[in-house]
């Protein structure tokens, strides 16, 4: 028996659709592809951010502890006083705000927690390819770098995150507090 000659017309719609299908499976797999790099991306800079922060905690609580009574008194920090090479504008203004700020008391537990926090948090060390295993050991690089960063801020006595207040916006609902 003959082929109907309207079968083709019949089945040209369903021509049409697999054909948008393939191409729109075809789009989205490129389209995912780049979503997902944008994505990667963007985690590992909030997650090295995190780090950096309580790396340079870490820096900032060991640089209380060095400084003797002389460097107190006259206002000059370990860094200035060891090193007379000329520093910069912007190295001169850290040192005088680092003297400003209390020293830390020669507590041994203290000064083991903030040698911790420098190790664990340091980014020289930190695998930086794209593994399971690597992404693993950053993420708990990370919970232990915020763990010790909260007991150093309980026995120092200052909060982790004094401008969380200050930095609401209009679109971050973060600082807002509920009325009690």
């Amino acid at each position: 028996m003959a082929s109907d000659p309207f079968d083709d017309l019949l089945e040209l719609e369903n021509d049409y659709y697999q054909e948008g299908y393939g191409a729109g499976v075809a789009d989205s797999k490129y389209a995912g592809m780049i979503e997902g790099k944008v994505f990667g991306i963007e985690k590992g800079y909030e997650k090295a951010i995190e780090l950096g922060t309580m790396h340079g905690r870490s820096l900032l609580w060991q640089s209380r502890f060095w400084r003797s009574q002389e460097e107190v008194q006259t206002g000059r920090t370990h860094l200035r006083s060891r090193s007379e090479k000329p520093r910069s504008s912007v190295s001169e203004k850290l040192d005088e705000n680092v003297a400003v700020l209390p020293q830390l008391p020669g507590n041994t537990r203290l000064r083991k927690h903030v040698d911790g926090l420098q190790s664990v948090s340091d980014g020289s060390t930190v695998a930086k390819d794209n593994s399971d295993e690597a992404v693993t050991d950053f993420d708990d690089r990370i919970a232990k770098a915020s763990a010790k960063a909260k007991v150093i801020a309980n026995i120092v006595g200052e909060s982790l995150h004094p401008s969380a207040a200050t930095n609401a916006g209009i679109e971050d609902a973060t600082g807002l507090q509920a009325r009690r």
